[in-house]
Order: C-alpha cells, then sequence, then structure tokens
C-alpha cells in the first residue's frame, strides 16, 4: 500500500481544538488539504481501517477517507454502500445432534 504525501496545509489545523467539532486524531483532515482525501458518510466495507498505520483509506489503499463528515464541517463526497450481506451457511441440519457419554449407556439416542 503507497500512503500518499501532504501536497499542502492540511484542511483543518490538527493544533487548533473547536470543542463544536471534535475531530478524531487519525482524521485525514488533519493531515492532507481538501483536496487530497475522500469524505464517506460512514464507516462501510469501502473504507476499511488499516492497523498497519492506524488510518483509514479506499478498498485499493492509495486515497484517505474520513468517515465523519459532520465532525469536519463538509458534506460527503461519496455515499457508503450498505452492509454486504453475511454469506449464507446453507440449510440447518435435518436432526439435532446428542452428546453420549460412555458412562451413560442408557441415556444413548437410538438409531432411526
Amino acid at each position: 500500500m503507497e500512503i500518499p504525501e501532504p501536497a499542502g496545509p492540511p484542511y483543518i489545523n490538527p493544533d487548533a481544538e473547536d470543542p463544536k467539532r471534535p475531530v478524531c486524531g487519525i482524521c485525514p483532515a488533519t493531515r492532507y488539504p481538501r483536496e487530497q482525501f475522500l469524505v464517506y458518510n460512514r464507516p462501510s466495507w469501502e473504507t476499511p481501517f488499516h492497523p498497519e498505520n492506524g488510518h483509514r483509506y479506499t478498498r485499493n489503499g492509495t486515497v484517505p477517507t474520513c468517515v465523519h463528515p459532520d465532525k469536519i464541517g463538509l458534506e460527503p463526497d461519496r455515499i457508503a454502500p450498505a452492509p454486504k450481506e453475511p454469506p449464507d451457511l446453507g440449510a440447518p441440519p435435518a436432526r439435532r445432534r446428542y452428546w453420549s457419554f460412555p458412562w451413560r449407556a442408557s441415556h444413548r439416542p437410538r438409531p432411526s
């Protein structure tokens, strides 16, 4: 993953505190000018968190992303897609499985 270098002053001054909008410590707005990052309306699978450096990037890992537009006072550039559906694990088992213990032979299920 190639992380882009900032090409100018950050959009938000990271040293100035704004009590009305507390900006996340990992927000790209505190490192990049506005032209170098995207703003999504919420976190999603398209903007994964990279634990190697502690920031969010687009899926291909080249564009920094912000997922809290209300905190930085911008309208979202992108609308996050709906969550992915979990994979279908198939049909449930046809019959219930029983545990049998050798010392309780009288309580074993009878073969069908």
